[in-house]
């Protein structure tokens, strides 16, 4: 009998037993997931083209040495992980999409860990994460652009778990986690310090978050942010501040035109920007539960857990600060791809009010959306690879412009270890692809190495074949690139574009390639 009783209660405690989590709803299984996906895009782009895209190739050149700081605009944090990428795969496309796609996979993990605070079911959560690809700026637009916003993404969403957790625990280790978090935010990008202030409106304005902060820990902050930020700190105030003007004309601040018309061009630039991130997410979240926003259905609870309320809060406070330093400011550079920060927080809040509502089948189609679009993007970016040409991906189409070409004939000239002044990034990061041990030089960025021996000036002429030769195209170009002198020697170069089934030559580009003397100034010009 005792035997028998203790079977059944074996047997009703095992049926009371949840569920099993599936892989895929486990923290490692989205950081695999996310990872996966990445190194797929990965592979599909490196073995296709090592020609480095929009970003990527402004800053291969930058980091032709670890610098404690690069640049004023951007902190360098972006800059020290692709450097000490570049140290295992070289200057090269393989160290960019590392890096990227290796952060993308921990931004994934946090989103997650953060949205299982909001949602019960881990599945759900899950589902939430993996949703982020449905925004073009994730899904789409940053396979080939993006570099200082990956590394903002994932300290954003670090900094939101850790905060989190800190006012659950009220644990003092938190809070310096919390502090290591905003450090990493304040080296990815200037403009994180308005996510930690949105953090701390949302917390504050709700009372079960306003009770749970501790002021001990909210001091150690400061201090553990102020310890990782302070190699960039160091650099600002010993050689950054000289370079405050460009700032504030990359930011529209110095516009000639009303502070008033500038502050209305920034805000209406602003509400574009959260449009055109939303799509296509929101849109299909609104078109999949269209009946919870009809108010055709009755929650279950009568309000979203307290986690996602904070998201939500903070989505709303981050849109509200953004638009009164815009009103204050004037500043006019604003753009669909700086809206991360505001609305990162955005799918966990309405995943959370979707929850209460217990749908079964529109969650299912949610995820088969999201799981086909995923696949679409993927096979969407195979022609451009492909079939270069203007039908499939424009009319630039610059990650597949034939910089391989040059590598021979500029060995062949003796560049491989020379000086190299480029007309612009796209030609200069690339170039650095093709021949790493030249020292590189772009007009927007000035070499921190020493001069060498021979001298190169390389410019792109365009897809036309040149009309003049090569000497008296350089007295052309040579002006405006701030050179002086007659070449030693000049000539063109030529790349013949890619293609699975036209023939060779069916697009051309061609470059010019103009020896100078070692002594001509620019050669020597360094920061």
């Amino acid at each position: 009998m005792a035997e028998t009783k203790m079977r059944n209660m074996t047997s009703n405690h095992s049926s009371a037993d949840p569920a099993p989590v599936p892989f895929y709803a486990t923290p490692f299984g989205v950081w695999a997931i996310a990872a996966g996906w990445g190194l797929m895009h990965l592979l599909l782009r490196a073995l296709n083209s090592p020609v480095l895209g929009t970003d990527d190739m402004f800053e291969n050149v930058l980091v032709q040495t670890l610098e404690a700081g690069y640049m004023l605009r951007q902190p360098p944090l972006y800059e020290w992980l692709l450097w000490s990428a570049q140290q295992i795969f070289g200057p090269t496309i393989w160290a960019a999409l590392s890096v990227k796609y290796g952060l993308i996979s921990v931004a994934a993990l946090f989103l997650f860990l953060i949205a299982r605070k909001a949602l019960p079911d881990p599945r759900l959560a899950a589902l939430c994460a993996f949703c982020y690809s449905l925004f073009y700026q994730f899904g789409w637009n940053l396979h080939e652009g993006v570099t200082h916003t990956v590394v903002l993404t994932v300290a954003c969403a670090a900094s939101a778990f850790f905060f989190i957790k800190a006012l659950e625990t009220g644990q003092l280790g938190f809070y310096v986690l919390f502090g290591v978090a905003v450090g990493t935010g304040l080296l990815g990008k200037h403009s994180y310090p308005i996510f930690v202030v949105a953090l701390l409106l949302a917390a504050l304005s709700d009372a079960h978050w306003r009770s749970r902060l501790r002021l001990a820990g909210l001091a150690l902050v400061p201090i553990a942010a102020l310890f990782v930020y302070s190699p960039y700190a160091y650099w600002i105030f010993s050689e950054g501040l000289k370079l405050l003007p460009s700032v504030s004309q990359t930011m529209g601040v110095t516009a000639q035109t009303s502070h008033l018309a500038r502050a209305g061009e920034g805000l209406g630039r602003l509400l574009f920007g959260l449009l055109g991130f939303s799509v296509p997410l929101v849109p299909l979240v609104l078109l999949i539960f269209w009946q919870r926003f009809a108010g055709r259905n009755t929650p279950v609870s009568p309000g979203v857990p307290p986690a996602a309320r904070l998201c939500g809060r903070t989505v709303l406070a981050m849109i509200l600060l953004t638009a009164v330093l815009i009103a204050v400011t004037g500043a006019t550079y604003v753009k669909e791809r700086h809206m991360h920060p505001l609305m990162l927080l955005l799918p966990i809040y309405l995943f959370a009010d979707l929850d209460r509502y217990r749908w079964g089948r529109q969650w299912r189609i949610l995820g088969a959306v999201a799981a086909s679009l995923v696949v679409v993007v993927f096979v969407a970016r195979v022609p451009g690879l492909l079939a270069p040409d203007r039908f499939w991906c424009g009319g630039k189409c610059r990650h597949m412009k034939p910089y391989e070409d040059l590598r021979t004939p500029l060995l062949d000239v003796g560049a491989g270890q020379a000086t190299l002044l480029t007309d612009n990034g796209y030609t200069g990061g690339n170039v650095r692809v093709l021949l790493p041990g030249a020292r590189v030089v772009t007009p927007a960025i000035p070499a921190r190495t020493p001069p060498r021996d021979s001298c190169f000036y390389i410019w792109e002429e365009g897809d036309a074949e040149p009309a003049l030769p090569a000497a008296e195209q350089f007295e052309a170009v040579k002006a405006q690139a701030g050179l002086q002198g007659a070449p030693i020697s000049a000539r063109y170069l030529q790349g013949n574009w890619p293609h699975l089934w036209k023939t060779d030559g069916w697009r051309t580009t061609y470059w010019g390639v103009a020896e100078l003397k070692p002594t001509d100034p620019a050669c020597h010009l360094s920061e």
